[in-house]
């Protein structure tokens, strides 16, 4: 079984990243031989979909479990429909995650489950907000 956690520094005591689409690197542990690798997000500063683009490399590298402090529901969606469990962790390291993991000491988040952030709140500005230079409105009345 391989286990990863989204952290932020490349190292095994690094802190759990904030949110899971932007964590810096992901500390792998592979659990029949108890080896530990981390590799390095390259999908953490897209300008959008990093979460997806995160679930999506951690898929094709053969993730069974993933540690989070939060993750957002299409990229907690995309896991799931790969078969992938996600644990929350509070503030600790990487090392720790795991080790409260084999513990029995996590959390699975579910669909119900607060640590799924909802979806993204963007402004968005249609015709009817946007006006010239002399306050009037694009759109003829």
């Amino acid at each position: 079984m391989k286990i990863a956690v989204a952290i932020m520094k490349p190292e095994k005591m690094s802190p759990l990243a904030q949110v899971f689409g932007r964590s810096n690197y992901f500390l792998i542990n592979k659990t029949s031989d108890n080896s530990e690798i981390i590799l390095q997000n390259p999908f953490a500063n897209e300008l959008g979909g990093a979460g997806i683009q995160s679930a999506r490399f951690l898929i094709e590298n053969e993730i069974d479990i993933v540690i989070v402090k939060k993750i957002g529901m299409n990229p907690y969606r995309f896991l799931s429909s790969a078969n992938i469990k996600v644990y929350q962790s509070s503030d600790t390291t990487g090392v720790n995650a795991i080790q409260l993991f084999t513990e029995g000491k996590l959390n699975l988040i579910g669909n119900t489950n607060s640590d799924v952030s909802p979806i993204r709140k963007r402004k968005r500005y249609g015709q009817k907000n946007i006006k010239n230079k002399k306050g009037n409105s694009w759109i003829r009345d």
